[in-house]
């Protein structure tokens, strides 16, 4: 376990009052993601951060569509970023700090107006790229099938082995554009990337 998973508990208020999850099983050694749904399929996320090179800190404030909450989320422009904080001095406030200016933000209803502005963002890219299209036409369009097919069952979705099975079932069972897609894309792709959606729903 990365030593630096421990900075979630600098995040403890977020966690217990603003009922923020811990998707630890995306987590990366040098990142610690927390998950927070608003509605439907959109998501708040804190991103907290250490730059392995120089030892710098960094955390970011996301809102958007369900996703993986790595650094990913800026190839679609539905996925709108707050930057919150930034330090190369060692500071062991740092991300205490943090916290409390994401609480703030949230207290004052930004999560409000950046729902809105990704909602927006979704329907009507400002960006409209490759990663747009394969995210609405294909991965949301599927992970909403196995959340249908799953009743949605939290414990399905949670466990990597049972929504894989799942997913590997409706997988042999696509016709036309998505089989196309996602053939190419390949079964171990398509099981990875829509249980990890599955996951944090689970949350």
């Amino acid at each position: 376990m990365s030593e630096f998973f421990s900075v979630v508990n600098e995040f403890e208020d977020l966690i217990k009052q603003f009922d923020f999850k811990q998707p630890k099983k995306l987590w990366y050694s040098h990142l610690v993601a927390l998950s927070k749904h608003i509605e439907d399929i959109f998501y708040c996320y804190v991103i907290a951060r250490v730059y392995k090179e120089d030892g710098s800190l960094q955390t970011t404030l996301w809102v958007g569509p369900i996703d993986r909450p790595d650094d990913g989320l800026s190839s679609l422009s539905a996925h709108i970023k707050v930057d919150i904080g930034y330090t190369q001095v060692l500071d062991e406030n740092f991300f205490r700090n943090c916290e409390k200016k994401i609480i703030r933000l949230i207290e004052e209803g930004a999560l409000t107006s950046l729902l809105a502005t990704s909602k927006k963002e979704l329907a009507d890219p400002s960006v409209n790229n490759r990663r747009h299209e394969v995210y609405t036409a294909y991965l949301l369009p599927f992970f909403r099938k196995i959340l249908a097919v799953t009743d949605n069952d939290v414990k399905v979705l949670k466990s990597k082995t049972k929504c894989e099975a799942v997913i590997e079932k409706e997988f042999s069972n696509l016709e036309g554009d998505m089989k196309a897609f996602f053939d190419k894309f390949g079964l171990k792709a398509t099981k990875d990337s829509i249980w990890e959606l599955c996951y944090i729903y689970s949350l």
